[in-house]
């Protein structure tokens, strides 16, 4: 309980900081190194095929591009011996036919080999998965149908839940308790500009039989989003609802997100309330995430980052109440490289959320 209380007292320092020292850089600072820069390294031709890491290999005129990305991880939970396992290989691959045509393919190759440094024991399990399968046609930016497997488009996270793309080697509770990561069947979204600023739509449902599913996941649902960001993409808020059915009962989510950037700073916060008849998903929770660039100030230290999250965790009624703290390092030394590694401190661990050091290694190409 004192690891947790100065962990706590240490995040709310943290987080007060980055507030004063956010108000202090202006909106037009160095963009987010998580994004990724398109302008490093140069395209490389061949022969009318073109590459850029983290962009893929471009096939001349053929419409496919071809990209991949892996995640080893690193993890040392309480009272468990450390283990270093290869995650995930997920190769991806986009053909656009035609401007207002468009299908993507990730197919996961997962659980590669785990490892345990202390007993010399490896195991091996490989299995294929198509983590994402969907086509799409547009009829500009306010209109576009999407079917297949996709991303559930809830908060902010689950969006693009990818280690590459994240700032920490563990997700959110919410993210991964509340709602299915992926849905099967159609979305209509869309993106407007009124006054300015762009507020983005999407509707979506999952009305077919999901992919490779297990026994937790629902049967059918729908749901909507809706967000709205600054012309700079500097802040934004969002609106998430989802109601989902399995075996005759249903539950509903709502949930609100906030996105705030300036200069080394950036924070983001999500909050969602599940209610309904579906055992073990009733939930409220929350979290608020800042990461900052510490090479703002030291330029030597360019693209570490000092990252930081505080989730509150409200179960069902017979579950006690689960207070999380994350604080690690996150290093970008080049677009396509994502070294993490933090420490989690629980009030109340379980199975879900356990104390421990997390990291990872990410490469995409």
């Amino acid at each position: 309980m004192l690891a947790y209380s100065a962990m706590r007292r240490a995040l709310l320092l943290f987080f007060g900081w980055l507030a004063l020292a956010g108000a202090g850089f202006a909106q037009s600072a160095e963009p987010n190194p998580a994004q990724g820069d398109p302008t490093s390294p140069k395209d490389r031709s061949i022969g009318g095929t073109d590459y850029v890491a983290t962009r893929g290999l471009r096939l001349g005129g053929t419409g496919l591009t071809i990209g991949a990305f892996s995640t080893l991880e690193l993890d040392k939970e309480s009272g468990r011996p450390g283990t270093v396992a290869l995650d995930s290989v997920n190769p991806l691959v986009l053909w656009e036919p035609f401007d207002f045509v468009r299908a993507f393919a990730e197919l996961e190759i997962g659980q590669l080999f785990t490892w345990v440094p202390s007993t010399g024991d490896v195991s091996s399990t490989p299995d294929l998965t198509f983590e994402r399968l969907y086509g799409e046609v547009s009829g500009g930016d306010a209109v576009n149908v999407r079917f297949g497997k996709f991303q559930t488009p809830v908060g902010i996270w689950n969006l693009v839940p990818a280690e590459p793309f994240t700032w920490t080697a563990t997700n959110p509770v919410i993210v991964d308790a509340a709602f299915d990561e992926h849905q099967t069947g159609g979305a209509l979204f869309g993106s407007l500009y009124p006054g300015g600023s762009t507020l983005e739509y999407c509707v979506y449902g999952q009305f077919v039989d999901p992919l490779h599913p297990d026994e937790e996941a629902v049967d059918r649902s729908v749901g909507g989003r809706l967000r709205v960001s600054g012309a700079r993409d500097d802040w934004a808020v969002g609106a998430s609802f989802l109601a989902s059915g399995k075996d005759g009962r249903w539950n509903k989510l709502g949930g609100v997100d906030a996105f705030w950037g300036r200069g080394p700073v950036e924070l983001q916060a999500e909050v969602a309330v599940v209610e309904g008849d579906i055992p073990g998903r009733n939930l409220q929770g929350g979290y608020v995430q800042a990461a900052y660039h510490l090479g703002a100030h030291f330029p030597r230290l360019r693209g570490l980052h000092l990252v930081a999250r505080y989730e509150l965790v409200l179960p069902e009624a017979n579950e006690e109440a689960s207070q999380i703290g994350n604080l690690g390092l996150t290093w970008i030394p080049k677009p396509f490289l994502n070294l993490k590694v933090g420490g989690q401190l629980v009030d109340e661990p379980t199975e879900r959320t356990p104390r421990g050091v997390f990291g990872s290694v990410s490469v995409v190409f």
